[in-house]
């Protein structure tokens, strides 16, 4: 990466960014019904990239960004269904309605949907080239995820990866859901966006 701040480094934060509306959504509505008592080792806020980047070290900072909100995820979702198995429902309702805010209009090409994941979703940092497109239709995209970066955070806090992907799947789920377009997954590292 560049030493100095560019588009790619705001591009990057701001997916950080959706990371933890994300989880400060789950946290404020645990807060709210008395599942947690705090969420302050959850939530983070996110401040102007250009007064605390550090400068010198852009790549790695951004990087421990990603670990850090990833981590912090992944210990708030593990900490609610430790206390209620049962919460899942919620959460995917959540992820799903938290989708349905960004969501992407009527008409929206297969192909200018998965831009809008990519613009969306942390998958580790650009230059890991996490997801390969595999097929690119007018009716239909495909691609693959070639290697998983989120699984060691999950695993870090005694967890499942597959919670992971069971809520990014509803946040893409509430995204499409005025489009005319479907996601199916049938495994967490195929996916393929196609017409309703």
């Amino acid at each position: 990466m560049s030493m100095f701040l560019g588009p790619i480094h705001y591009w990057l934060y701001d997916k950080i960014g959706n990371q933890e509306m994300l989880t400060s959504r789950f946290a404020e509505a645990a807060l709210a019904d008395g599942s947690l008592d705090d969420i302050s080792d959850y939530v983070r806020e996110l401040p102007q990239l250009e007064t605390v980047i550090d400068e010198e070290n852009i790549h790695g900072w951004l990087q421990s960004r990603i670990e850090d909100g990833e981590r912090r995820y992944a210990a708030l979702v593990i900490a609610l269904t430790a206390k209620d198995p049962g919460v899942m429902d919620r959460l995917t309702e959540e992820a799903y309605a938290f989708g349905a805010q960004h969501g992407l209009p009527d008409g929206t090409a297969p192909a200018d949907a998965y831009k809008a994941f990519e613009d969306f979703f942390v998958n580790g940092m650009p230059c890991d080239q996490v997801n390969q497109v595999t097929e690119n239709t007018d009716q239909t995209l495909s691609w693959e995820q070639t290697q998983d970066l989120h699984a060691r955070a999950w695993s870090s806090q005694g967890g499942d990866v597959n919670a992971y992907y069971q809520l990014r799947k509803s946040v893409m789920d509430g995204m499409l859901s005025g489009s005319g377009l479907q996601l199916s997954m049938p495994d967490t590292d195929h996916y393929t966006i196609h017409l309703a």
